[in-house]
């Protein structure tokens, strides 16, 4: 079989030989037009712009904000000036250990960021570049005090890269192996584990991210690309010094790049790197007022079109397909539409339950306090298989509560929870999903930003089963994994006839459409145990007799089992094999639809009328009657 190149690896050949050639070969041919200052200016804009990119990762994949990057790159840059200036190490080994040090360093500033968030984290990591500024680069063993540190140019066997134009070749063929690496980031699962985190962590992991792992991983490889973005400066500069990379202005400027080229847009923050780092050198008129048009754009940039300028493109391009749908009369609202047929999703075979001889899920005792707030007062729940069971309750009755606490979004006092037999209550969520929990949430659980197609690739984390290293090379093993994930996402579009919208965003999106979604997105990983928090909400009344049929082929189509809390009562009555009711953290009933909803003590919890319960049976219409109190609640 012969082999082909991807267009792909063909354009970074391409990229990769134009790099080497065409620098050193305009130096040597109009040297009056390519100077030595030109290449060395074009270098600076090669260096901000893989600056940037660390950074991008970090603040725009993974939503970790930094302010302390400079520390970083100065980490790099003295890391590999000591080892190549001092040492006569190779600039190929000064650079690895560069690498290696930044990912170091950025695994102790990442630590907080595992509790901490947003302005929190921000500060966190401002104080760090601080320490980094005021004591660590002045240490006389690193700088000799406030010396500095000499890097020299690389060496080849006997040829040096003494001019600035064979530099500038070799690190535009570092960038372009960053920039590579960095798409391959964005189209694994690493990258939508990223995506997934910036959105919303509880999300993430539902769909069985670990959020920890990974927002350490983000941080580790900013710092990777960090450590060799600083090193690559400083052999450019040929020197430093901790003013090189000045606390607090230097990482302010990163984040500037970033935010104006677009958070998250791998094009846009090399663009807005590059231009401000040869801008201001090509137009002498400019320096001086660089950091005042900085600044500028950067409020700019946050007031107006907080994505960027990528974002503010985007935003103008959806405009335009949004304007053209509307008059090609596009109905984009389906929470008037029948349900689609959630039992062709593409669910694996292999991934049929298996008969278990207890019940699937059992809950006993469980206690939860938020303060003085007995949220949970030892509640029980059992959940045999393949049955549908509903969890009923007025408004703060703990329904909710009792649903995060299965997941693993709460960590109960007290209590028992088993899935198959097995207790489950020291696993953090993403276990729980990995072990066959799936759930929806009371506000639609789905990453808001993303696109369909990518909500449905990220629900599928699990499922891609291949390492960090192959994410970043995108090794055979994950792109057969990849092509895998892709075809069940188009067929799972396909099934739920949401193929024209496969990459709009969910916020823009109807309530009715996004539930749809996030029920797919639940059901692509085939969980044993399918939780849905209020699934009526923002339905429409034909909608709600067509969510019924649905939820009654999954059970008794695919055997699944599915828990359901929910306050539109004839949906419970109609779909429910066995009804749970909950009123003040306590279980207060359980049995049949019927027996439920005819219970003394159920309709006072509800309507606080014990009268009505003189009567021998409550008929449908009354029992329609207890959801409407509590139908635009909280749900408890």
């Amino acid at each position: 079989m012969t082999y082909r190149p991807t267009r792909r690896q063909v354009t970074a050949l391409a990229v990769v030989v134009a790099a080497i050639v065409l620098p050193p070969l305009l130096s040597r041919l109009i040297p009056g037009v390519f100077t030595d200052a030109r290449a060395s200016m074009l270098g600076i804009g090669v260096t901000y712009a893989a600056m940037a990119l660390s950074l991008n990762l970090l603040m725009g994949y993974a939503g970790q904000i930094s302010l302390g990057h400079g520390a970083l790159l100065a980490t790099g840059a003295y890391t590999s000036g000591i080892l190549t200036g001092r040492y006569g190490w190779s600039y190929m080994f000064g650079v690895m250990v560069a690498m290696v040090m930044g990912a170091a360093i950025a695994f102790i500033v990442g630590l907080p960021a595992l509790r901490l968030r947003g302005i929190y984290l921000a500060i966190t990591t401002l104080g760090f570049a601080a320490v980094m500024d005021a004591a660590i680069l002045k240490i006389p063993y690193l700088s000799r005090g406030s010396a500095g540190v000499e890097l020299p140019r690389p060496v080849a066997n006997t040829f040096i890269f003494t001019e600035n134009a064979d530099y500038l070749a070799l690190i535009l063929v570092i960038t372009t192996v960053v920039w590579l690496l960095d798409a391959n980031v964005v189209r694994t699962k690493l990258g939508r584990a990223f995506f997934g985190i910036r959105e919303d962590e509880r999300v993430a992991q539902s769909f069985g991210v670990d959020v920890a792992r990974y927002k350490m991983i983000a941080f580790m490889l900013s710092g990777a690309l960090a450590g060799l973005a600083g090193a690559m400066h400083g052999h450019l500069l040929l020197f430093v010094e901790s003013r090189t990379f000045a606390f607090p202005l230097f990482s302010l400027t990163i984040v500037a790049f970033v935010v104006i080229g677009g958070l998250g847009s791998r094009v846009g923050v090399v663009v807005a790197a590059a231009s401000f780092g040869v801008v201001p050198q090509l137009l002498r008129a400019v320096q001086g007022w660089d950091l005042i048009l900085g600044s500028a754009l950067l409020i700019f940039a946050m007031a107006r079109h907080p994505g960027g300028v990528a974002g503010a493109i985007a935003e103008a391009r959806e405009k335009k397909e949004i304007r053209a749908a509307r008059r090609q009369g596009e109905e984009d609202d389906a929470s008037t539409q029948p349900l689609p047929d959630l039992a062709a999703l593409p669910l694996p075979i292999s991934d049929t339950p298996t008969a278990t001889s207890g019940p699937l899920l059992e809950v006993r005792d469980i206690h939860v306090t938020f303060g003085g707030l007995k949220a949970v007062d030892g509640a029980d729940l059992v959940v045999p298989e393949g049955k549908i069971i509903g969890l009923i309750g007025p408004n703060g009755a703990g329904k909710t509560t009792l649903f995060n606490t299965i997941s693993g979004f709460v960590t109960p006092d007290a209590g028992v929870l088993k899935l198959r037999g097995n207790d489950i209550g020291a696993l953090a969520p993403h276990q729980r999903a990995q072990a066959g929990l799936g759930r929806t949430f009371q506000l639609v659980g789905l990453a808001k930003r993303l696109s369909v197609h990518q909500n449905l690739l990220l629900a599928q984390h699990a499922r891609a089963n291949y390492g960090l290293i192959s994410s970043l090379a995108y090794l055979p093993r994950a792109g057969r994994t990849e092509a895998d994930l892709e075809a069940r996402a188009t067929e799972a579009l396909e099934a739920i006839g949401f193929a024209e919208f496969a990459d709009r965003p969910i916020d823009q999106l109807s309530g009715g459409q996004q539930r749809i979604v996030e029920i797919a997105c639940a059901l692509m990983n085939a969980p044993d145990l399918l939780m849905l928090d209020e699934p009526s909400a923002g339905m429409a009344p034909g909608v709600i007799e067509s969510l019924a049929l649905r939820l009654r082929q999954l059970r008794d189509e695919l055997g699944r089992t599915i828990l359901i809390i929910e306050h539109h009562i004839p949906l419970v009555m109609d779909v429910c094999d066995e009804v749970w009711v909950m009123a003040s953290g306590r279980t207060l009933a359980h049995g049949s639809p019927q027996e439920v909803i005819a219970r003394t003590d159920v309709i006072e919890a509800y309507l606080g009328a014990p009268t009505l319960a003189g009567v021998g049976g409550v008929p449908r219409s009354a029992a329609a009657g207890l959801g409407r109190p509590a139908a635009r609640g909280m749900g408890g």
